[in-house]
C-alpha cells in the first residue's frame, strides 16, 4: 500500500532538480567549474535529493527506474568525503542524468 504522504518526497526531490537547473542554466562545463558558487548550490541540491530518497519507502523506489543506491551514494560522498569530488563528474550527472530523473519521477507522481 502506498501512502500519499510519502509522494511529497519525490515532489521534494522534482524541486531541487528544479533548482538545479535554475542554477545551471546556460552554462557549459568550462563555466560551471570556475564557478563555485553555482557548484555550491549545485552540491546542495544533490545532497538534499540523495538524503529524500532515504526517507522514500522501498515499494516507491522500486516502482521508479533509477539507480537509487547511487543517488543515496553521492550524497554519501557530498557529505562526508567532499574534497574527493570529481566536479566533472557533477557536471555530467546534472546534464545527463539530473533530466531523466525529473522525467521518471514526475511520471511516477502523475500516475500515482
Amino acid at each position: 500500500m502506498k501512502n500519499k504522504d510519502n509522494l511529497i518526497y519525490l515532489k521534494l526531490m522534482v524541486g531541487a532538480i528544479d533548482k538545479i537547473n535554475m542554477f545551471i542554466d546556460k552554462m557549459d562545463f568550462d563555466s560551471f567549474s570556475l564557478d563555485v558558487k553555482t557548484q555550491s548550490a549545485v552540491l546542495m541540491q544533490l545532497q538534499i535529493i540523495g538524503e529524500l530518497t532515504k526517507r522514500v519507502p522501498a515499494d516507491i523506489l522500486s516502482s521508479i527506474d533509477l539507480p537509487w543506491k547511487n543517488i543515496k551514494g553521492l550524497r554519501d560522498i557530498v557529505s562526508h568525503d567532499y574534497f574527493s569530488l570529481d566536479i566533472k563528474m557533477i557536471w555530467q550527472t546534472v546534464i545527463g542524468s539530473i533530466p531523466d530523473a525529473k522525467a521518471k519521477i514526475e511520471k511516477y507522481l502523475m500516475e500515482n
